[in-house]
């Protein structure tokens, strides 16, 4: 809803006009078929921007002068970032021995800024035990469906699930299957809830360790340097490249937490076994 909302007061859209539209083009509608991974974002804006059109004139609700989504749909998507304070709960619940899913409806991003797509649902699949996107499994969140093969998936019941969204419409199926729901309208609101119910500290954390890397989560490598010498090293993430070489595995204990931080930031992180230490 955000990203509608933005998008809308980018074009200068009154509010809701783009559910309005989604709601009335229906299964048929290119915002379903997206949404399926029936058609790739490339069309849908193009399918989508004509929809808007024609709903216009239907209603009579002028749109703004030389209307159009090519740009701004895109340039509003890049600009979306991921809720810190959500993430972070997801980790501490993760560390609590919580199971955290992220069930989203989603397209296939086919544009030229697909790579920050890519990038932002790679860092999700870092973090969460499962990411389920409704355009690779042609389902979409409200059908009853999508939250059945999540259910699966995570292999769990309903009654032991705890399902937030921020969209009401979404929540409804999961609450009739017996779910649990959190609407969420504010971000501190909807995460008191989620404490209460699981009954851990997610609020007024004075201080918050990143996610660690155990060693069989980074990709290892090994380079001779002499007939009698091997390099060993680790290493993880794409870009810029960060080397770690003092006192391995001792500072192994830090670099757990540095690297992934690193690699997140958009680094490439080397870690080098220092000669010495096996």
């Amino acid at each position: 809803q955000t990203f509608f909302r933005t998008l809308e007061k980018t074009v200068g859209l009154p509010g809701d006009f783009f559910q309005k539209v989604i709601q009335h083009g229906g299964s048929d509608g290119p915002f379903s078929k997206g949404m399926t991974g029936q058609i790739g974002l490339t069309q849908l804006i193009v399918d989508f921007e004509d929809d808007c059109k024609k709903f216009s004139s239907t209603f009579n609700i002028p749109l703004p002068e030389n209307f159009s989504l090519s740009e701004s749909f895109v340039k509003t998507m890049t600009k979306s970032d991921l809720s810190v304070p959500f993430l972070k709960a997801a980790m501490l619940l993760k560390k609590n021995g919580f199971r955290i899913a992220v069930l989203t409806n989603n397209w296939i991003d086919d544009t030229p800024s697909r790579h920050q797509t890519g990038f932002v649902f790679c860092l999700l699949r870092k973090y969460f035990d499962k990411v389920i996107e409704s355009c690779r499994i042609g389902l979409q969140k409200p059908d009853p469906k999508i939250y059945e093969y999540a259910l699966r998936e995570l292999n769990v019941t309903p009654e032991e699930v705890i399902y937030l969204d921020d969209i009401g419409a979404y929540l409804s199926p999961a609450r009739k299957m017996g779910m649990t729901t959190i609407l969420v309208k504010e971000a501190d609101s909807a995460l008191k809830q989620l404490q209460d119910l699981t009954g851990v500290q997610l609020l007024d954390q004075e201080e918050y360790l990143p996610s660690a890397c155990e060693l069989q989560d980074v990709a290892h490598g090994y380079v001779k340097i002499k007939p009698d010498t091997e390099l060993h090293f680790v290493e993880m993430g794409s870009g810029p490249v960060i080397c770690l070489c003092h006192g391995f595995p001792e500072s192994w204990f830090s670099w757990r937490f540095q690297i992934p931080a690193l690699a997140d930031a958009g680094f490439r992180v080397i870690a080098l076994q220092m000669k010495g230490y096996g």
